[in-house]
Order: structure tokens, then sequence, then C-alpha cells
């Protein structure tokens, strides 16, 4: 979940870099049999968050505070809502109370709209905004361990061990949606669940390292998810998610999805 907040704001994470910092213990891509860890540590991944109960999510209903970064410093927070039905409707509102004091994002498919409370402006999302969008998805944590989006094209393998801290180490499972696009997810050996996701894009007519830091795995609605989620861009911390409840499987209305006919209708 938590998709949105991930992508809207850096619009997610990406790549480990070819020569990594520490030492590292490198599987062979070649062997078919890191293929098949690969696939049962992710196996495992959603056994420890919640297991059919994790698979089977239908809606999620998140708040909480976003904080973004300046130079490596925090900011003020912003409170957030981000209602998710999957498997392409999402509408994340910032801030509360008046209209004007409020931004929201709403994404159905290849199709959204934008308000911001600030200037009361409502329009379309533009076609380059759509796209960065499903992009993000690509990367989004939930998204890839549902297998949301899920294709005969996605490789998936055991990629080594990673150094966390002097004596230990962390799983690493490769996955890569396109054969241009590589996601690193790291996993905590003992309890199997996400420490981070690192990956590569483009901008600027750069590479840019991504990173996504996932902590504090809090129980909700019989699911594990990390309370805390920190976004770095080139080792730089961009901003933090905290979320302060999520509830799953809520009905949700297709009403607030629908892009309203003007500003005064806004709700």
């Amino acid at each position: 979940m938590r998709n949105f907040i991930y992508r809207t704001f850096l619009i997610m994470a990406m790549a480990l870099i070819a020569s990594p910092a520490v030492e590292a213990q490198r599987a062979d891509p070649e062997d078919p049999a890191n293929v098949t860890l690969g696939n049962e540590l992710l196996k495992k991944v959603i056994a420890a968050r919640g297991g059919s109960k994790y698979s089977g999510i239908k809606t999620i209903t998140a708040t909480g505070q976003y904080t973004p970064f300046n130079k490596g410093m925090s900011q003020i927070p912003v409170q957030f809502l981000d209602i998710i039905v999957y498997p392409d409707h999402e509408r994340v509102e910032f801030g509360k109370g008046k209209k004007k004091d409020r931004r929201i994002q709403v994404n159905v498919g290849n199709t959204g709209w934008l308000y911001d409370g600030d200037n009361e402006v409502l329009k379309d999302q533009s076609s380059e905004q759509i796209k960065n969008y499903a992009e993000g998805q690509e990367y989004d944590l939930d998204r890839i361990l549902r297998g949301e989006g899920e294709s005969a094209s996605v490789a998936i393998r055991f990629y080594g061990k990673e150094e966390l801290k002097p004596g230990e180490r962390a799983d690493v499972v490769l996955i890569e949606p396109a054969p241009t696009r590589s996601i690193y997810l790291w996993l905590d050996r003992k309890d199997h669940l996400p420490i981070k996701l690192i990956f590569e894009k483009t901008s600027g007519g750069a590479l840019v390292r991504q990173e996504v830091r996932f902590f504090q795995y809090v129980t909700y609605d019989g699911v594990l998810f990390p309370n805390i989620v920190d976004f770095y861009r080139d080792g730089i911390q961009e901003s933090r998610v905290n979320y302060q409840s999520i509830k799953l499987d809520l009905v949700v209305s297709n009403e607030i999805f629908s892009k309203p006919v003007s500003v005064k209708a806004i709700k």
C-alpha cells in the first residue's frame, strides 16, 4: 500500500549500485537454484506479513504524517489520508479541515486529477504525471509482494547476502519487472520482513540511487505493516512517512475517485 505516498513524493525507489561499499556474498546468477530460492524467500515474506490475509487485501485506508526533508533536515510534517482500492484506484489527501488547507491527488487506471487547495485549482493530471505514477507502482513494496501487475516477464532470483552491520547480514532478492529495471529487496534473515528496497532511476539525464527503508512493523487487522518508511536519494533523506492507523477492506465509495465538477463540489 502506501504505494501512493511512496511514489507521489519521490515517486519511489531503485537498484543496487554495482560496486557496493561493503563486502557482499553474491549468488551465482546462472544457478537455477537461486531462482527457486528467490521465489521461496518472497513466499516467506508474504507469510510473515499475514499470509492469505495480506495477499487478499481489497482496500486500504491509512492515516499518518508525511514529513519532507530539505538537505537531510526534517521540515514541518503534514497529515495525510491514503485510500487504495486494488487494483488501480487511489486517493491521497494532504492537510485536513477546510478545502483551502488540503491537497488531493486521485489516480484511476490511466487517468487522474489534482486539487490544490492553496490556489483553489482543480485540474486533470498531465500525461507525464500519470506516467510517473504508473512507473512508481512498479517499485511499491506491497504491489511487488502481492503480485499486482505481475506478468511472466518479471524475473526473480536470490541475489546474495549484504552486510547490515558487523556480524549481521540481510538476504537480498533481485526483482526485475523489465530487463532495464532492477529492484533489490533486503530481508531480515530471522523474521523475513523487508528492511529496504534499493533501485536506480534516471533524473535529469543521470542515474539516481533511491532507497526506501522500513521500520517498526505493527499489526493492523491481522497484517504486519511498517509504521515508519524513510526515503533516500543518493544517500540523503528526502522524506518520512509515519503511519498512525491502517484499516483493511473497508467499504469505499467510487464517488471519492470521480473528479468533481468544480472546486465548490470538493468534499
